[in-house]
């Protein structure tokens, strides 16, 4: 063995790049986890982990070093696990969002009686409903059209900064609550032309089976309400990129600030 190879100095060093190495393998790893479609089932095993091992060796040259490295297994453990748990914090927020817009054509199809058709999403392997499950693929399209997935990059880099290695889970409570609050309002929002269009033309159903009994109203609403709210989905649908922006160009920033940031 050559003397450089025997010097411990130069093992001490590898062996601390490689433990960081592991630590931000991890924060990225718990990330991909919780993105949508990079998490999904539908993504092989082998992509994603190639992708997060790429990822932690580009990243890795700008992490801030901590000023200490663990020096047992147990302690690298302990910060895997906090490292894991940030990762996924930060992929779980832009999951949300697009939970919001399912949510949305979940409660539009509830109302046009699509609600009692579901079947299994490939990616979540849950029943969905056909307008949540449409929706929400839309959405994901819009996240790589968009950009999102650089910002996103870009706030994990970010978050080294707002929680180092080695200072575990600052995760803002009240700040999460509120976040949660928010994203159902923005669902609830989405869905409110159809909700209320839909709404009208049952009052005007209700008032018209008032003087004339013999109208089959129930014949007769399930093809008006599932036409009407079609034709309202295909105009929100022309307004969804839009109103999609502002939620996905605030995910870092409200993700940083569930962070601590």
């Amino acid at each position: 063995m050559t003397p450089t190879l025997s010097n411990p100095a130069l093992w001490a060093f590898t062996g601390a790049k490689a433990a960081l190495w592991v630590l931000v393998l991890t924060r990225i790893t718990g990330l991909l986890a919780t993105f949508p479609t990079l998490g999904g089932e539908q993504m092989p095993l082998q992509i994603r982990a190639a992708l997060a091992a790429l990822l932690a060796t580009v990243l890795l040259p700008v992490v801030p070093v901590p000023s200490s490295l663990p020096s047992s297994p147990l302690e690298l453990v302990g910060l895997m696990a906090a490292e894991l748990a940030v990762g996924m914090l930060i992929g779980t927020v832009v999951a949300w969002t697009l939970e919001a817009v399912s949510f949305a054509g979940a409660v539009m199809d509830m109302q046009m009686g699509f609600s009692f058709v579901q079947f299994v999403d490939p990616s979540t392997s849950q029943t969905t409903s056909i307008s949540g499950s449409m929706l929400l693929q839309i959405s994901s399209l819009l996240i790589f059209v968009t950009g999102l997935h650089h910002q996103m990059i870009l706030a994990l880099v970010d978050s080294y900064r707002v929680v180092p290695i080695g200072h575990g889970v600052p995760l803002q409570t009240f700040g999460l609550i509120t976040l949660i609050g928010q994203l159902l309002a923005k669902g609830f929002q989405l869905a409110f032309p159809v909700l209320a269009v839909l709404f009208l033309m049952d009052l005007v159903l209700g008032i018209s089976g008032k003087f004339m009994p013999q109208l089959q109203l129930l014949q007769l609403s399930f093809p008006l309400k599932i036409s009407l709210g079609l034709t309202i989905l295909g105009l929100v649908l022309r307004e969804l990129g839009p109103w999609l922006m502002p939620m996905f160009e605030a995910v870092p920033r409200l993700t940083m600030k569930l962070l601590g940031g």
